[in-house]
């Protein structure tokens, strides 16, 4: 190109670029010597893009100055020659900005056009094109055009040589899967065993709770972790979409275990802090056994009713008048808080009339008749009950207890056999007839005999 003072004429063409020197500066053009026998002039609006620039600081006459020829007209009396510095601008804009285009770079760029197969973008006057495969996560066709005049983070994933020209090819969905699994990660490293987290149940299984502890991050509550009851069925315990408050057992890999039990009362400290022995209360029966039953006064809180506890009186059987499921009203009588183990009883819910009785054998005690039965009476004696077999009725055999006694009747009668604890009271009417004959023999026979006599000297006489 010829610059002026050569000795060849530059004969300017449109869409050349040269470089001229500013020849004269005004507030709304410059003028330029691009070696051509008329100098090019330059419109403010064509040296910058900035309406407030004064050209007078920006230029100086002599300063060299780069070009684009846009207008060159030859007349009779005068050329034209009009000149720009706007694409070189651009060209220098983008030049500049080129270098940071790199393959791996990130990139935010402006979204210019959604086309066939992807989005057209910007970075500073260079065009990027986004795949549309590679557009987003969500494969949603409808963000594409949604996107359009937004700035979008993408990575440069390819450069393409075509002819004089650059093809950019870059990728917003890798980025999008980068951030999503640091957020993962970032949720999950916050996540610590034993704290304390509200989360929400997504899904029910068999074997558990998949439960929802934030944006990306779930815990499974075993089944065994639900409750401090026994769980069959979990769907009783807990629901999809119920907000639940649970404790972080176990971290490992990416697995986290959880607790809803580990935050609960068990049931035995709550049985504990609602009872305490000496207690009445009402429980049902689970199961009947050899020496007792379990009864259960708490769910899934059992105790023991020993069968020595059913009833003060030994002849009354419990278990065989009471079934599995039937309620009771009991006395809780001891409590092992180490062993977790408590007894009941009917019988102190109940006073023991033989408790303060405190006969002898060989006792004479006045008696009622209560009932008769074949083989005896049963007597009423101070409250409790005591029997007169048939035999000892009278001195006399007798085939029926009525022959002798009836219902009402009250007799002195001597204690054969006392037990308070087995509740045996036994009776007697013949030894006392027996010891009244005796002594009747006795006195009688102390009358006929004078006190030299001995017997043998009367059965002397007697032969």
């Amino acid at each position: 190109m010829g610059m002026n003072g050569e000795t060849k004429l530059y004969i300017p063409k449109k869409h050349d670029i040269v470089t001229g020197t500013v020849v004269n500066v005004t507030e709304s053009e410059v003028l330029v010597d691009v070696g051509y026998t008329c100098e090019g002039v330059i419109y403010k609006q064509h040296l910058t893009h900035d309406k407030d620039a004064k050209l007078t600081e920006m230029f100086q006459v002599g300063d060299p100055i780069k070009v684009k020829i846009t207008q060159f007209k030859q007349g009779d009396d005068s050329d034209q020659l009009l000149l720009s510095r706007l694409d070189i601008l651009k060209e220098e804009k983008i030049a500049q900005y080129r270098d940071d285009l790199k393959i791996n770079q990130d990139v935010t760029f402006k979204v210019k056009k959604a086309v066939k197969g992807g989005l057209v973008l910007d970075y500073h006057g260079i065009e990027a094109f986004l795949p549309e495969s590679l557009v987003s996560l969500k494969d949603d066709d409808t963000e594409k055009q949604a996107l359009v005049g937004q700035t979008v983070e993408a990575r440069i994933i390819d450069i393409e040589e075509k002819g004089n020209r650059e093809r950019i090819i870059v990728n917003r969905k890798q980025l999008q899967y980068e951030a999503l699994k640091a957020s993962e990660k970032a949720e999950f490293d916050q996540i610590n065993e034993d704290d304390v987290l509200t989360g929400t149940v997504k899904r029910i299984t068999n074997y558990g709770a998949f439960v929802s502890l934030g944006e990306f991050t779930e815990g499974l509550i075993h089944i065994s972790e639900v409750s401090h009851f026994h769980v069959k069925n979990v769907e009783d315990f807990l629901t999809v979409g119920q907000s639940v408050e649970v404790k972080v057992l176990k971290k490992k890999g990416k697995r986290i275990s959880l607790s809803l039990r580990a935050l609960m009362e068990t049931p035995w400290n709550t049985f504990l802090k609602n009872y305490k022995v000496g207690d009445k209360v009402t429980g049902t029966v689970v199961r009947k056994m050899q020496y007792g039953m379990l009864v259960e006064i708490e769910r899934e809180v059992v105790g023991l009713l020993n069968r020595f506890d059913y009833s003060w009186s030994p002849d009354e059987n419990l278990a065989g008048e009471v079934e599995v499921g039937q309620t009771l009203e009991l006395k809780i009588t001891s409590i092992n808080k180490d062993k977790q183990q408590f007894s009941l009883s009917k019988k102190h819910l109940e006073y023991n009339p033989w408790a303060d009785l405190k006969f002898k054998k060989g006792e004479l005690v006045s008696a009622e008749v209560k009932r008769i039965e074949d083989k005896g009476a049963v007597m009423e004696v101070e409250g409790v009950e005591g029997f007169l077999p048939i035999g000892e009725i009278s001195m006399e055999h007798i085939s029926r207890v009525d022959e002798k006694i009836k219902v009402g009747d009250i007799v002195t009668a001597e204690i054969t056999e006392f037990n308070p604890k087995r509740w045996i009271l036994s009776l007697s009417l013949r030894s006392i007839a027996e010891k009244k004959s005796r002594e009747a023999y006795e006195s009688q026979l102390q009358e006929n005999v004078s006190g030299s006599q001995s017997l043998a000297d009367l059965f002397k006489d007697y032969k």
